[in-house]
């Protein structure tokens, strides 16, 4: 047996153990024995309960917290789990355009594979109003950075405060309006009120040219939003409102703005499938494709929306990766060998070892808290089981089984059931039936044999978090809300009663040894006394 005990153990380690306050002692004077050392020993002896106690408490926490990090890799596994028994995963696509300077497009989830044809695309743009003529007055120089009052003179403007002023915009007629307002003219710049303005809520970018002297001011939105007058019979009449409305003397005097200078936005029209049709926006989306338009053309140019074999690929691959990761921690676990000649060392045993050997001896300690653990070893056995079987129910009896799609089981018994993939296979049955392979993986069904196989997987793994949930706890938990918890506490409770005892017992042997002392005593002053009159 692996020897760790110290050669000696001094009265304070022995009082720390038992947790003994009361320590100040001075005996042995009368007799010159070392009590202290003696009465240690005896309560070495009288202890050794103790340190079993602590010791089995000890290995109840380690297993319970190797417990708790299975329970944290299993959860791991079941957060992607989650995401694949979903039908996202396996309905990623891949869009193709024939002239991306024209068109491009992004496949959703629901898009299908479909081939589409854009022809005779007007780009949509947005609605923009610049100052009718410069602000900057003839012959002046303006510093937009600078404050409006120190330029007053090249804006041929005087400037009261506060300066205030409305911007509205609109999208299809509904009105979003603010207010600026700035107390003093001799702290705020135009630049500062430009950025302000393409800064707020507005949906509008505002700037000043230097070169031209002008404010320009575009709508972020693309397309035909303007608020719309209507005739006697609520008829639109087109050409009318404008999407950005100016209210007060900054921007239609100073900065010369006016509504009805603007330049309206336009809608994109475009022809799709033979369908005209047209969009505010130049991104658009139709039965689950994206489209972008990067250019007006008369011509023609085609989006084929198809599988995204790779990207589905990866994530069924991602998912094998962790699933054989995580079943190699789990059996490596349950597959250590319990060390029973390796016991948790006790404080006194480490204040005698270097740090490297207190690690190497606790390594050792530690190994096979779960070996041979049934809630583990049955979990991995059952996931097999949901992975071996077919699923029932799918609208490929040919594509039923993992192995039938390329997954299958490493040879190596050592692998313990290791998934293996067929890159080749696996992609081709994802090309030429995705539906079959999502409906492998995450059909819904309510018996075992019709769900999919992360259904399986999912409904194991929480049945076993469950279980170790309900034997190991977790960090939130008090130790009374699960089995081991309430066994650490009972030990706890066995603990304590111990050491009180255990303290009444060196009480005992010290008042012992304090009689003794007392007699020994009595004894020298005895002869003492005598040993005057036979001196005499």
């Amino acid at each position: 047996m692996a020897d760790s005990s110290s050669s000696s153990v001094s009265i304070d380690s022995i009082n720390s153990m038992i947790g003994a306050t009361n320590t100040s002692r001075v005996s042995g004077l009368a007799s010159g024995i070392d009590v202290d050392s003696i009465v240690a020993k005896l309560m070495t002896a009288e202890s050794q309960p103790l340190v079993q106690m602590q010791q089995n408490l000890q290995l109840t926490e380690w297993q319970r917290d190797d417990y708790r990090s299975m329970n944290t890799l299993l959860s791991n596994l079941q957060t992607t789990i989650q995401k694949m028994k979903l039908q996202g995963p396996y309905l990623a696509k891949t869009a193709t355009s024939s002239d991306s300077s024209k068109v491009t497009a992004t496949g959703g989830a629901n898009s299908g594979n479909v081939a589409y044809t854009l022809s005779n695309v007007t780009m949509a743009t947005a609605a923009h109003n610049n100052s009718e003529a410069s602000i900057v007055k003839e012959n002046q120089t303006f510093d937009s950075s600078k404050s409006l009052l120190s330029q007053k003179d090249a804006l041929d403007q005087t400037f009261s405060s506060p300066i205030t002023f409305t911007i509205t915009t609109y999208n299809d007629g509904t009105a979003t309006s603010r207010t600026f307002s700035y107390d003093d003219p001799s702290t705020t710049s135009l630049d500062k009120i430009m950025s302000d303005i393409t800064s707020s809520d507005i949906g509008v970018n505002a700037f000043y040219d230097s070169a031209t002297g002008k404010v320009s001011m575009t709508r972020t939105a693309t397309g035909d939003n303007h608020l719309q007058e209507k005739d006697e019979n609520e008829l639109p009449i087109d050409g009318t409102g404008a999407e950005i409305e100016f209210s007060g003397d900054f921007l239609t005097k100073t900065l010369n703005l006016d509504s009805t200078n603007e330049q309206e936005g336009t809608d994109a029209k475009f022809t799709l499938n033979g369908l005209e049709t047209s969009r505010h926006s130049n991104t658009f989306t139709v039965s689950g494709v994206t489209f972008n338009l990067q250019s007006s053309f008369s011509g023609s140019a085609s989006i084929n929306i198809g599988t995204d074999t790779d990207a589905v690929f990866k994530s069924i691959s991602d998912f094998v990766s962790q699933y054989n990761d995580i079943i190699k921690q789990i059996n490596d676990k349950i597959s250590e060998t319990r060390n029973r000649d390796y016991s948790p060392l006790t404080d006194a045993q480490k204040s005698s070892m270097s740090d490297s050997d207190v690690t190497a001896w606790t390594t050792k300690a530690q190994s096979g808290m779960l070996a041979n653990d049934s809630i583990l070893s049955g979990a991995l056995s059952q996931m097999r089981m949901d992975l071996y079987s077919s699923v029932s129910g799918t609208s490929n009896t040919k594509m039923n089984q993992l192995s039938e799609m390329g997954i299958t089981t490493s040879s190596n018994y050592l692998d313990h059931g290791k998934l293996v993939i067929d890159e080749d296979k696996l992609k081709e049955a994802i090309s030429t039936d995705p539906q079959a392979v999502m409906e492998m993986f995450s059909n819904t069904g309510t018996t075992s044999s019709s769900q999919g196989i992360m259904q399986r997987l999912n409904t194991t793994l929480k049945n076993t978090m469950d279980q170790i949930e309900d034997k190991a706890g977790n960090t939130n938990m008090v130790y009374t809300q699960y089995s081991m918890g309430k066994s650490i506490d009972d030990m706890n409770d066995r603990i304590d009663a111990f050491k009180l005892r255990l303290q009444d017992i060196q009480t005992r042997y010290y008042t012992q040894f304090d009689a003794m002392e007392a007699a020994i005593q009595q004894s020298n002053s005895q002869a003492t006394y005598l040993s005057q009159f036979t001196s005499s």
